[in-house]
């Protein structure tokens, strides 16, 4: 069964082709997609019978950018491709979002979607591809997926959007977004943007839309030739009548509300003794229901949540519905660190440092478009003591790899261009408490620890989170959507939207939506930018009673960097046979390193700017009667790679 669509869009390489029935017929749904010679497979498969010991729904997801598709190997020691690298957890985490809340509740298989790129011509991403295939997998299969979903991504070029940009073209772009849904409404966006202001964002969405709209209608009528039934008979709803019985708590509810106002501790506490006394009260009648009381408990705290919010204007912890809470915010905390900064937001707190170093700083990552490297990364830790308990640490998981990311790409547009700044930048953010958008407060944390290690920053950005309330979590967002300002966890938990949004005064440098409901409209998403921006001006102004502007001069920590240009002819002579030119000028004028580029521009760090100068003034001197020797041999200009 073959399914193509063509989606017209100027410069597209139309169609997209989407084939099942030919490959991995055991799964309950593959597909392979093809766009260009770009190919993807995508499968879905669940275990025959449901965990009847879990109250979540079991759904793992992979994906993976084989080097082969791009005629690569892997560069590791036996050339297997390995676990995941960071771009393609980042994949994972967008496929999971838009169809995770669109799994029929209760269904409780352990559900696996696995995605391969199997050839790749090098021209777009295939990101939005990943998503649309394995919502293609998961639509066709007997999983109980409510309505199809797929992606676009949209570019911004020369004042135009862009659908599916080329990679050539998003070097150009302005903005880079990643937007999934169904035909009715929007369920997740991604993505990054160069100053650029709300209106552009939600036409970029809508733009992106109609696409996804065209996608999913195509997927209703493969879904259709395919024929397979939704498997619903193995999901048991809550007994008869339970809702009802829980529902008789709701004053009792609304009371905890209006008196829990002081901390996350307290408001804990004051929610478990409650949920356990309709547990008590409710064994007798529904015994071995503990489960399907606490889910119908949690139903009740969520609609009486959004009940005190629409009729009295307030929060569970007495806010107003657009009030951002206390900020405490200190520059220069860390005394041998080049910058620092504790930001505080209510309960959510991080310790953001940020380190300058020289080009051997920068992180170099193999992708299937070669290898490139970054010059500015953000590292993200989320310990377990910050929420009050145990676990593991060590390698970061895929949260936090998401989380460092969304933060990373809220900074990098403020970051002067390396010609007028030569320095390499790592900012790590450590949340040492969390009961809010913890990745926000890295942005805010992270840019004033640049501000204090004397980054010349093009303006100060800050970020918040937004959440909306429903009365009916089941359905699209509607006119009796109420949107609050940075929310609480109890909010991200209980609520049906975390809208993440950072910027500076003029425009957003970064975005990303995730919800709860069957999608979000884009009148709703309006009014959820124009408050954001509020708040985000409200954290601004905050930061800037710390440092108004970044610092006038590097702190003494800071190595110094010198860089210049020689002849390519005379790079061997300055390496030296096996290096050892290279390691003597390092040692004799004590820096800390130095760095020979392709194309002659040799850079050089160090503590003490006279030896640097000194250093300098060696190679020079060492060039100046040209080159002599082969590299490895003495000098002499580097060996032409050779061309395919």
């Amino acid at each position: 069964t073959t399914l193509t669509v063509n989606l017209g869009a100027p410069g597209h390489p139309d169609p997209i082709v989407i084939q099942t029935g030919k490959v991995g017929r055991q799964a309950a749904g593959a597909i392979t997609l093809t766009r260009g010679d770009t190919v993807l497979l995508a499968t879905a498969a669940r275990d025959d019978k449901p965990k009847e010991s879990i109250d979540f729904l079991p759904l793992s997801v992979d994906h993976q950018e084989r080097f082969s598709s791009a005629g690569l190997t892997s560069g590791s020691y036996n050339k297997r491709d390995g676990r995941p690298a960071e771009h393609e957890i980042l994949t994972c985490r967008l496929i999971d979002r838009p169809l995770r809340p669109l799994i029929a509740d209760g269904w409780r298989h352990e559900t696996q979607l696995l995605s391969w790129v199997l050839s790749y011509d090098g021209d777009r991403s295939c990101d939005p591809l990943a998503i649309t295939a394995s919502a293609a997998a998961l639509w066709i299969s007997d999983v109980p997926l409510s309505k199809p979903v797929a992606a676009a991504q949209v570019g911004y070029i020369d004042g135009q959007l862009v659908l599916n940009p080329t990679n050539d073209q998003m070097e150009r772009s302005r903005l880079d977004l990643t937007v999934a849904g169904t035909k009715d409404a929007v369920l997740m966006i991604e993505g990054a943007a160069d100053f650029l202001p709300e209106a552009t964002m939600l036409e970029a969405v809508s733009f992106g839309h109609e696409a996804i709209k065209v996608l999913c209608e195509g997927l209703e009528e493969l879904g259709l030739a395919v024929g397979k039934e939704k498997n619903y008979d193995t999901i048991v709803g809550p007994p008869e009548g339970l809702q009802e019985a829980v529902d008789e708590f709701a004053n009792d509810v609304m009371a905890m509300y209006e008196s829990v106002r002081a901390d996350k501790e307290e408001e804990g506490k004051a929610m478990k003794e409650l949920q356990n006394r309709v547990l008590e009260s409710l064994e007798e009648q529904y015994p071995e229901q503990e489960s399907d009381i606490k889910g119908a408990f949690k139903d009740l705290l969520c609609r009486q949540m959004f009940e005190l919010a629409k009729t009295k204007g307030v929060r569970c912890d007495g806010r107003a519905l657009n009030e951002v809470r206390r900020i405490d915010a200190e520059a220069a905390i860390l005394p041998r660190v080049h910058g620092s900064a504790l930001f505080t937001r209510g309960e959510t707190q991080s310790i953001a440092t940020a380190t300058l170093g020289s080009s051997g700083m920068k992180q170099k990552i193999d992708t299937i478009d070669g290898g490139t490297i970054k010059r500015f990364y953000l590292q993200y830790t989320f310990p377990p003591s910050c929420v009050g308990e145990t676990g593991r640490t060590g390698a970061p998981g895929r949260r936090e790899v998401g989380h460092g990311n969304l933060a990373e790409r809220a900074l990098a547009p403020i970051l002067p261009p390396e010609e007028t700044f030569p320095y390499s930048i790592r900012v790590e953010s450590l949340i040492t408490e969390s009961h809010g958008s913890s990745s926000m407060a890295s942005v805010c944390g992270g840019c004033l620890a640049l501000m204090d290690a004397g980054v010349p920053i093009k303006s100060p950005v800050a970020g918040i989170a937004m959440g909306m309330l429903l009365g009916d979590k089941g359905g699209v967002s509607d006119e009796n959507a109420v949107i609050v300002s940075d929310i609480l966890g109890t909010e991200d938990a209980l609520g049906t939207m975390d809208f993440k949004v950072a910027g500076d005064r003029e425009g957003i440098t970064t975005f990303q939506l995730d919800i709860k409901c069957e999608g979000l409209t884009i009148e709703t998403m309006e009014k959820a930018l124009q408050q954001a921006k509020e708040g985000r001006l409200h954290i601004l102004d905050k930061m800037e009673e710390v440092l108004g502007d970044s610092r006038k001069d590097l702190p003494d920590t800071v190595p110094k960097i010198g860089q210049f240009k020689i002849s390519e002819d005379t790079i061997g002579k300055v390496i030296g046979p096996g290096g050892k030119q290279i390691r003597a000028i390092i040692e004799d004028f004590s820096l800390t390193d130095m760095n020979v580029e392709e194309d002659g521009t040799i850079q050089l760090s160090g503590m003490n700017r006279t030896k640097l100068e000194m250093a300098e003034a060696f190679v020079k001197d060492l060039v100046a009667s040209g080159g002599g020797g082969g590299r490895g041999g003495g000098g002499g200009r580097r060996s032409a790679r050779a061309e395919y």
